[in-house]
């Protein structure tokens, strides 16, 4: 029995009279219904059943009172003529009563008769349930005798008690009619359409474009208006789910060709936060920075100041700038090259989200950079020898003689060369062969000099050389000796042998604030003091001379 699937443990049935309870409102509103008539059916009864006790047990005393008034004439004959026989039939009378449980009639002192128990409480006859006074049947005010009538207490109760068990039951029929029918009503014209409704509801679908139908004889009260109100609610529920799906699908796109573009994209692009560590990148991003699989960051771990380390007080900086003007600013960082990337140069764009984000952009802009270079190289360089030209060579030494602290003050020496016999070797031999002897020159003068030093030619057939680091006359001279000895050694051009010199003024600067047209003065007019020595000397600006310097005395 206990195997069987049509038993259930107690406890399972009762969880499910329970969930039944729970989840259907037409069996919770009936035994709501029928548990408050049946509440207040009790307290009706209860009174009720009091009240009818209380009234019959009147009733009965009133009916012993009356029947023994009725014997009263009786009684005062036999009381008069101590007639114990007629005593006798009187008491046996009113004993027929089941009200009474005992009489006892007496004549003066004397006892005529006894019937029932007539036990009397304390052994006193005063105690008798009704006691009446029998007075002589020729003068009323004559007593004579005495009638005791001993109620019989319990028999009026049970009837008393069967009276208001009838009532009882009448009154508990009649509210359990009155429950029934109102249960039924609320049944048939409340919850059975709410439960219509709602079982509707569950099998409809708001995108099947269906909706709920009002049960009959329900359309134009409270239920139909419900009714109506839950059509509009899923018509708007409908149309926002669309609209959702909508715009779902329109994010899905959206973020498939942001993810696309943040992948394929040739910009880096990447998230820092306020102390520069990486929240997120793109491959470009990595590529850019040219890092190895060992050298990959970790998100929220490294930061872009460990992957640009030389410039890592830059990045610091920039970012501090970003955070306390809230506005975005850029840095072009140079890439240096390595055994698998050529030299190259980035530039790095960072802008403030909020408080605590910022996004960076990195582009490639190598290209760009050389172009610069290339512009800065044709505005700055000789298009015949590629040495500087006056723009390049005025630009050179301005970032030479920067003002500077007096015990670092800038030692140079600045040879102003210009070619002895040029103007003639160009008109004989035409200006190509000009160029290709300005063009040997300008190796001469590469090969005499160091990667530091600056070499420029201002125009025509002048040259400038400036040593820097040198301040001793004798160096000096010892370098301008040896350009002025190689220049003059036969070019040959083509077959042609040329023959060129070179005459070369020297200038010092002379400390703190010498500015470097006053260099280029100085070795300009030594320059021409050395053409009218002869040419192809080497002449010391005087005013410039260090006193540790020897003098070279110029030839007039």
């Amino acid at each position: 029995m206990y195997g069987s699937p049509l038993y259930s443990p107690p406890r399972v049935w009762t969880a499910r009279l329970y969930a039944r309870l729970r989840s259907s409102i037409v069996v919770r509103t009936t035994l709501a219904i029928l548990l408050l008539s049946t509440v207040l059916g009790l307290i009706s009864a209860a009174f009720v059943s009091a009240s009818v006790d209380r009234r019959e047990q009147q009733r009965a005393e009133v009916r012993v009172q009356e029947l023994v008034a009725t014997i009263e004439r009786t009684t005062q004959i036999a009381c008069y003529l101590n007639d114990r026989t007629l005593a006798g039939e009187i008491a046996r009378g009113l004993m027929r009563n089941r009200s009474v449980q005992g009489v006892l009639i007496a004549s003066g002192k004397t006892t005529l008769f006894r019937v029932g128990n007539t036990t009397v409480a304390g052994g006193r006859i005063n105690d008798a349930e009704i006691v009446r006074q029998v007075h002589s049947p020729f003068d009323a005010r004559d007593p004579i005798g005495r009638i005791f009538v001993f109620v019989n207490r319990a028999a009026i109760h049970a009837e008393a008690r069967s009276y208001s068990r009838a009532a009882t039951l009448a009154m508990a029929l009649q509210v359990a009619l009155v429950a029934a029918g109102a249960a039924l009503a609320v049944y048939f014209f409340s919850t059975r359409p709410i439960r219509a409704v709602s079982n509707e509801l569950h099998r409809i679908r708001s995108d099947s474009g269906t909706r709920l139908q009002a049960p009959a004889g329900n359309r134009h009260n409270e239920i139909g208006t419900l009714v109506t109100d839950v059509n509009a609610l899923i018509t708007s529920l409908a149309d926002l789910l669309v609209t959702e799906r909508d715009l779902r699908i329109a994010h899905e796109i959206g973020a498939r060709k942001m993810r696309l573009i943040f992948e394929k994209a040739e910009t880096g692009i990447f998230v820092l936060d306020t102390q520069g560590m990486l929240e997120s990148w793109n491959p470009a991003f990595v590529r850019l920075l040219r890092l190895g699989p060992d050298r990959l960051p970790q998100a929220g771990v490294t930061p872009l100041q460990q992957l640009l380390s030389p410039q890592a007080e830059l990045i610091r900086q920039l970012i501090g700038q970003c955070l306390a003007s809230g506005e975005s600013y850029s840095l072009d960082i140079e890439m240096p090259a390595s055994e698998d990337h050529r030299a190259g140069w980035i530039e790095v764009a960072l802008n403030p989200i909020d408080s605590t984000i910022l996004q960076g952009l990195m582009n490639d802009i190598t290209e760009r950079k050389q172009g610069e270079l290339s512009a800065h190289e044709l505005a700055t360089r000789d298009t015949l020898t590629g040495l500087l030209n006056r723009r390049g060579l005025e630009v050179g030494l301005a970032a030479t003689l920067t003002p500077r602290p007096p015990e670092s003050a800038a030692e140079l020496a600045l040879l102003q060369i210009d070619l002895d016999y040029f103007k003639q070797v160009n008109d004989s031999y035409g200006h190509a062969t000009g160029d290709q002897v300005l063009r040997h020159v300008a190796g001469v003068l590469q090969r005499n000099t160091r990667r530091g030093d600056l070499i420029a030619r201002p125009g025509g057939d002048e040259f400038v050389v400036a040593l820097l680091g040198i301040a001793d006359a004798a160096k000096a001279e010892q370098i301008a000796q040896g350009i002025i000895a190689e220049i003059a050694r036969p070019i040959d051009i083509g077959g042609q042998s040329v023959c060129i010199g070179a005459s070369i003024g020297i200038a010092f600067t002379c400390g703190q604030g010498d500015s470097p047209e006053a260099v280029m003065r100085r070795a300009d007019a030594a320059m021409y003091r050395a053409k009218r020595a002869g040419r192809g000397q080497v002449c010391l600006a005087a005013a410039a001379t260090p006193a540790t310097a020897s003098q070279t005395s110029a030839v007039a």
